[in-house]
């Protein structure tokens, strides 16, 4: 964000040393097509983008265009929408999400998202912003999102053994394997899991959490099964 606006500094800089700049010849970015679409609809230079820095240009598979408060990049996958502030600067510092494919949506509370081609980024003002990639997020998604026993995220994806991935939530981690997809450890047995030594003692989880009897939750791995009931947890190894 700040070597953007120091950029676009020096590049209108360069245009009034030119005369490009001069009353006689001002630079007047123009913001047309698809960006200028929605940079109109946001409500144009009375917007939180502001005005714009200069025209539109093409990127590798879309184009984008800079102004004072933000960035709008249009795709033939997501169409034009915009990015500012935390979400943008993460973005540029990671950019691994792709193209945006959505505005940001408030979520209630003060939190926000914002989807993109491979991922989502989720801010609140609790727990700040964290990416969430496509595999991990369909998997959060279907066990109800913010609103299910996982909640938001608290950390970024990261690797994992193996060719894996690990995120953090609220309430529990996902673990992503290429053999077994992505599984969601909680509670107690996330707890013994990682007291126990993890992939080191039992490997990669193979299953979520289930019903092993009226009485008793289980989660198996590669090398072992994790029980609790009635508050004893215990660990059966193969």
């Amino acid at each position: 964000m700040k070597f953007r606006i120091r950029l676009a500094s020096a590049v209108l800089g360069v245009l009034a040393l030119s005369g490009l700049g001069s009353a006689a010849g001002a630079y007047t970015p123009i913001v047309s097509g698809a960006i200028g679409a929605k940079y109109y609809s946001m409500g144009g230079p009375s917007s939180q983008l502001g005005q714009p820095l200069w025209n539109e240009y093409p990127v590798t598979g879309g184009a984008q265009q800079e102004f004072q408060g933000g960035i709008i990049f249009w795709s033939p996958v997501g169409g034009a929408h915009p990015l500012w502030g935390a979400i943008e600067n993460k973005w540029y510092a990671g950019h691994e999400a792709g193209w945006p494919v959505r505005d940001e949506e408030p979520l209630g509370g003060g939190a926000i998202a914002q989807h993109f081609t491979n991922g989502t980024m989720y801010y609140t003002p609790q727990i700040g912003l964290h990416y969430i990639g496509a595999g991990i997020r369909e998997a959060w998604w279907n066990k109800g999102g913010q609103t299910g026993v996982a909640g938001y995220p608290v950390s970024d994806e990261g690797y994992w053994y193996a060719g894996g991935a690990v995120q953090a939530f609220q309430g529990g981690t996902f673990y992503f394997t290429p053999q077994y997809g992505t599984r969601l450890l909680q509670g107690a047995i996330r707890w013994e899991y990682e007291r126990s030594g993890g992939y080191f003692y039992l490997g990669r989880p193979v299953t979520d959490e289930y019903s092993a009897n009226a009485l008793t939750r289980a989660q198996r791995f590669e090398d072992g099964i994790i029980y609790w009931s009635n508050g004893r947890i215990w660990t059966e190894r193969y």
